[in-house]
């Protein structure tokens, strides 16, 4: 939903072209960006395991979470020395991807000279200082609507237990055939996971246009909304999301490059639904 500039509405005075062109150039970016970072870790010798990820998630939130503290910062809501260090313009889009990007890759870095000299595993090092930032933001936000993090929440548990109950039937239906074994190999723990956080970002996308009076910047979702209203976000994220981790997990046969696929997959639905549900529990 619309999030550019601390306000609830489309930037109506550079026009819908602009938005589109706009997003259409992020898109770009990001595919540079993803081939650029894939082979510098390649470089580096780091695995994209479970550990790689674990350390990773906690800067997501920390870019979420920092995007909402300028939200907040945009209309006033922190105390005047937050206000004047969060209201910077290098905050919005793409500069907090800019950030994150940065803030974590020096942590990275740090963390395998620590791993070298002391011989403490880098996710270790970069895991707790993720979470430290974390708390820290967490802490500065002004958080009024706690609620929406119920009905969000809420909203989550019901999609995945959706996508979770045809392997869960299948297994007691049908506990020795292929068509089980398939479905077990695609809804995987890691699969399930990635789809929840899509359906985080819809959900909050779905409460904010419901209850809060957001509108939505993104070309798809605004043509499907005259026929199916916000429901429209849960739609195409199924349409998408599970096609999409079927692909990756039939041709992408590196187990790097395919984790690797997969963590940008749940980077780009995580970071907004969370950074959308940061910031509806903020009232900014």
């Amino acid at each position: 939903f619309q999030a550019e500039d601390g306000i609830r509405d489309v930037e109506r005075s550079r026009g819908l072209g602009d938005v589109y062109k706009r997003q259409l150039i992020y898109s770009v970016i990001l595919i540079i960006a993803v081939i650029y970072v894939y082979k510098m870790l390649q470089k580096l010798k780091i695995p994209i395991d479970k550990y790689f990820i674990f350390s990773v998630l906690p800067f997501i939130f920390w870019g979420s979470s920092t995007r909402v503290l300028h939200d907040a910062a945009f209309i006033g809501a922190l105390n005047p020395e937050l206000n004047a260090i969060y209201i910077s313009p290098i905050f919005p889009t793409p500069g907090s991807y800019i950030i994150t990007f940065s803030l974590a890759l020096f942590v990275l870095f740090t963390s395998l000279l620590i791993q070298k000299a002391r011989r403490i595993p880098y996710w270790k090092t970069m895991l707790s200082a993720g979470i430290a930032l974390d708390i820290i933001n967490v802490v500065l936000i002004p958080f009024t609507n706690l609620w929406v993090l119920l009905v969000i929440s809420a909203s989550v548990s019901l999609w995945a237990l959706l996508f979770l109950s045809p392997r869960i039937l299948s297994a007691r239906l049908f506990p020795k055939k292929s068509l089980t074994k398939k479905i077990n190999s695609f809804l995987t723990n890691e699969n399930l996971a990635i789809i929840s956080a899509h359906f985080l970002d819809a959900s909050a996308t779905v409460v904010a246009l419901t209850f809060f009076g957001y509108v939505e910047q993104h070309v798809v979702p605004r043509m499907l909304f005259p026929y199916m209203g916000a429901y429209a976000m849960f739609f195409l994220k199924a349409l998408i999301v599970p096609p999409a981790l079927y692909i990756i997990d039939r041709y992408a046969e590196d187990e790097n490059f395919r984790n690797f696929l997969k963590l940008v997959v749940l980077i780009l639905g995580l970071a907004p639904g969370m950074r959308n549900t940061l910031r509806l529990m903020a009232g900014v």
